[in-house]
């Protein structure tokens, strides 16, 4: 669904980019037409079907299947309501070459798992077949492409199969109901104007869903599903040749309708006038205020418009960051607020305000954003803003041509999706870098502040204000909405001033520490160095990026060693650290100081752990090790910033007991940790009293005062001797009293034994979550970790065949398997699905039947199969990122291990066999350690 996604296509736009390189001088002529990225090879068989192939090695052996239909839920006749979203799901019940159990079957079979790899979406404007699958075996890679061949235009559509499938698409939106949802159908008809959008949403009508006549399904396919308005977008570890040809194989022979129906494309109607809405639901949890001006989308063919949308990218960018800079100041009067120009829907654009508002500031927040739009737009933004956003922009285009042959396939097909549905520009990652280093120099202040008023011109605008009903609080009207609006340009303003200063983040570099001890472990490649100051270093140089180097620093520890009454503050030390900046630096010029730099360091505390993660390029990578210095040596404690993170935290947790879902969680949690006062969700009376400022910024110098026993783990494209030195510089130096060993205390949290079962009755949609979860305690190793996990798998795999597609009871079921030492050695297994309050006692039988079995008969050897192909596939691809290695090397660690004795993979994953896990089962799903919960609505 593309509606109410800009921020996510700006990120995008931020993405587009290319491996061409262009005389400089061409960017000056700007009426040239955009080059389409020449990695991608395109081209239309004589039938209409477009086809978009790349060539692409990340992840090796892989690739990513698209098929796209230039059609949504806007093209649904009346008694169609929901069908198009409803014809994707028979995609997968039966085809001309795969009955419907027999394509699943044969995707997992292959290692392509349900929902990950395979899937699907309907939007209002396109619907979208994902696969993703391995392309190291050519018949797999040509059935995969038959799969395709078949959804285009070999769906069986038997009768029976379609009033089977009605309960499952029924039960999505069950799943999808609540608060959001409702409250998002009363803004459409205000923000689309009252057009057809409002009216065809792609989840549809229940109604129709439920008992629409057969023919009205097989005639959206029919009609829509045509290669006139098809695409195909294969991007992957092949060959682009003789992909190409298989395509035209495969494809030629599609044929379109003799009679076709016009593919219409729909408007939205510029309103005269602006619009507001109010909107309150029972179950709302927050505050918030949008703002939508529109107008009609120009498009981007030329270098000209690709320029239009950088001024706009600018002027956007600037805006965010003053809205930041603006929630964190002393008395703020909105909690956060985003700004961003980009696709609303179909032909409109919009420039679009956001803000989350405080309860007791409704209309002062609301006043607050349309003042700091309205400012920029009067007065304009400053040289200095100016260019640090260009440098950043910059950084960013240079990050992705850096690293153009590593990005992920799945980044590409998105933008393909967009090429071809919405003619969004795919050009290459050089040609972006290229064109930015030569255009946004000669970009003036002027030409950037001209967007404001191109945009906030207009009459065409919607307002949504969201709100809790509460009797206690009077919410303006929408005409004092309106009226804010209306009378911004006589609001008195002063132009805003850029306070950065003069400053360095440090002055001085600290005195090297001494190395102790220098180990290297050839397997796999890490070299481990131990410092004087009790500080543990791994360096494993990667190839899998180009320019990003990634950190991890952890210790045991965190907020378990607070003593009770100060455990709220303790606990979000870290996060309140981390929104202070550092050296004397608030956060927000922190931030400036960063821009056109591509690092990141933040500081954690969780319950058992102290953490610092990182991350940075090559030029950069010793501002990153400064700012993990600082973060141990020179902490800020920012009263503003303090004071913003105990509103948002209070407004977090305000509305829990009115919201269904937050209201069953914090249920369990208290019955799973028996009331557990650092287990279960805080109380705003609790935030409010015991959240202090001087507490949590003592809790913090405490943990990190003593750098003793902090182990780092540097993973990346880097020279050894580099990161020797800048740890020996900036680590190896941090304060530490090596006769202080840190540890979590174990502060008595024990989950709850027996047999639990409790019913909760919250909320008003006709629809219930089922919670069943084993718990028991088992002498930990990471192996019976995993072996939880496989577990959780199989189970999965047998209850998404038993109640979605033989029961059609749930849309998805949840299966997962979890175990830890900390603070003691227990384990989870636990099944949640979201069902009609009826089906309730049917499905969790259900559910009891099927882990009975496994306890009686073991896992299928089709089964297994399928877990054991996942598990390759997982392996394979996780090997080739910095992340997993880090991680499996303090898995290694934290469990006393050598750091190589996870590379066993092969081997654990041939011993997964039925009886493993048939003994896994009979050990792990004990009955008699088992809690039910049920939330049903209110009687």
């Amino acid at each position: 669904m593309r509606i109410m996604k800009i921020a996510m296509r700006i990120f995008l736009l931020l993405l587009v980019g290319s491996t061409f390189a262009q005389d400089k001088d061409q960017f000056f002529t700007l009426n040239q037409k955009l080059p389409l990225d020449p990695s991608v090879r395109t081209g239309k068989l004589e039938n209409g079907l477009t086809y978009y192939i790349k060539e692409n090695k990340r992840p090796e052996d892989k690739a990513e299947m698209r098929l796209v239909i230039n059609a949504g839920s806007i093209l649904e006749d009346e008694d169609q309501q929901g069908l198009a979203h409803f014809v994707e799901h028979m995609a997968f019940n039966g085809t001309k070459n795969f009955k419907k159990n027999e394509l699943i079957d044969y995707l997992q079979s292959i290692g392509v798992e349900f929902g990950a790899d395979l899937n699907a979406h309907t939007g209002f404007d396109e619907t979208v077949y994902k696969l993703s699958v391995p392309t190291d075996n050519e018949e797999i890679f040509n059935t995969s492409l038959q799969v395709l061949r078949d959804w285009a235009d070999g769906l069986t559509f038997s009768n029976e199969e379609i009033d089977n499938e009605r309960g499952v698409v029924a039960e999505e939106l069950r799943a999808r109901s609540g608060a959001g949802t409702r409250m998002y159908y009363k803004a459409i008809p205000v923000m689309t104007n009252n057009s057809r959008y409002a009216e065809r949403l792609p989840i549809g009508k229940l109604d129709i869903i439920l008992n629409s006549k057969y023919d009205a399904v097989k005639r959206f396919y029919r009609e829509w599903y045509r290669p006139d308005l098809m695409a195909l977008i294969l991007v992957g570890d092949f060959d682009v040749d003789e992909t190409e040809q298989k395509i035209q194989r495969s494809f030629s022979s599609l044929k379109n309708p003799t009679k076709t129906r016009e593919r219409k494309l729909y408007d939205i109607p510029e309103a005269k006038e602006p619009k507001a809405i109010v909107i309150t639901d029972e179950e709302a949890r927050g505050y918030s205020a949008s703002v939508y001006f529109k107008k009609n989308a120009d498009p981007t063919v030329f270098y000209k418009d690709y320029k239009r949308d950088l001024l706009k990218l600018l002027y956007s960018g600037m805006l965010r960051e003053r809205f930041n800079e603006e929630a964190l100041k002393k008395d703020a009067s909105f909690l956060s607020a985003s700004a961003g120009i980009g696709m609303f829907l179909t032909n409109v654009d919009s420039y679009y305000l956001k803000a989350n508002l405080k309860e007791d500031k409704i209309l002062e927040g609301y006043k607050a954003m349309v003042a700091e739009s309205e400012r920029a737009r009067r007065f304009g933004f400053t040289q200095g803003e100016l260019e640090r956003y260009k440098a950043d922009l910059l950084t960013n285009a240079e990050f992705f041509k850096n690293e153009a042959d590593k990005i992920p396939s799945r980044i590409f097909v998105e933008r393909l999706i967009d090429l071809f549905t919405f003619n969004d520009p795919v050009v290459s990652e050089q040609f972006k870098y290229d064109f930015y280093k030569t255009i946004l120099p000669t970009i003036t202040l002027q030409e950037v502040n001209k967007i404001g008023g191109e945009w906030l011109n207009t009459s065409n605008v919607a307002i949504v204000i969201n709100a809790p009903e509460d009797d206690a609080i009077e919410l303006p009207s929408e005409e004092r909405f309106l009226q804010i609006l209306k009378s911004a340009k006589t609001m008195e303003l002063s132009p805003y001033v850029d306070n950065l200063k003069n400053m360095e983040l440090m002055t001085e570099k600290p005195v090297a520490g001494e190395i102790i001890s220098s180990r290297y472990i050839e397997s796999i490649n890490t070299t481990v160095w131990k410092f004087a100051n009790g500080v543990t270093v791994m360096a494993k140089p990667t190839t899998f990026q180009n320019d990003i180097i990634s950190m991890s620093g952890f210790r045991p520890g965190g907020s378990s060693n607070s003593p009770d009454s100060i455990f709220v503050s303790a606990r979000e030390a870290g996060r309140i650290v981390s929104e202070s900046g550092l050296n004397n630096i608030s956060a927000i010029n922190l931030g400036k100081l960063n821009m056109g730099k591509n690092v990141k360091v933040t500081p954690y505390i969780n319950y058992y752990d102290d953490l610092m993660s990182g991350s940075s390029s090559t030029k950069d990578l010793e501002r990153m090790f400064e700012m993990t210095h600082l973060y141990f040596t020179a902490p800020n404690k920012d009263v503003n910033s303090f004071e913003t993170h105990k509103e948002r935290l209070k407004t977090l947790y305000k509305r829990t007991e009115d919201n269904p879902g937050s209201y069953f969680e914090e249920m369990i949690a208290k019955t799973m940790t028996q009331n557990d006062m650092r287990s279960i969700p805080l109380k705003v009376d609790q935030i409010e009293s015991e959240l202090n400022i001087d507490e949590a910024f003592q809790f913090y110098k405490e943990r990190f005062s003593n750098a003793n026993g902090f182990t780092f783990i540097f993973a990346g494209n880097f020279e050894l001797d580099s990161i020797k030195d800048l740890s020996a510089t900036y680590l190896g130096s941090l304060p530490s009293d090596t006769s202080i060993e840190s540890n979590w205390r174990d502060f008595g949290m024990r989950r709850v034994t027996g047999r639990v079962q409790k019913d909760v009755y919250k909320g008003i949609e006709d629809k219930s979550q089922v919670d069943m979860r084993f718990t028991g305690t088992l002498k930990f190793t990471p192996e019976k970790a995993k072996e939880l996990q496989i577990l959780a798998k199989v189970l999965k795999i047998k209850l998404t065949e038993e109640l979605r597609e033989k029961m059609g009871g749930v849309y998805g079921v949840r299966v997962s398997g979890f175990a830890t030492d900390s603070p003691y050695q227990w384990y989870r297994l636990a099944v949640q699905f979201t069902c009609s309050p009826e089906n309730v006692e049917k499905l969790k039988t259900k559910v009891l039947e099927e882990i009975d079995s496994i306890k009686k008969d073991g896992v299928s050897p089709e089964n297994i199969n399928k877990v054991k192909e996942m598990e390759r596939g997982n392996v394979k691809e996780f090997l080739k990122y910095d992340s997993f290695w880090i991680s499996k090397i303090r898995e290694s660690y934290e469990n006393d291990r050598e750091l190589d004795s996870f590379l066993n993979f092969e081997e654990e994953i041939e011993s997964i066999s039925s009886e493993s896990l048939q003994e896994a089962a009979n050990t792990y799903f004990d009955s008699s350690n088992y809690a039910e919960f049920i939330l049903y609505p209110e009687e």
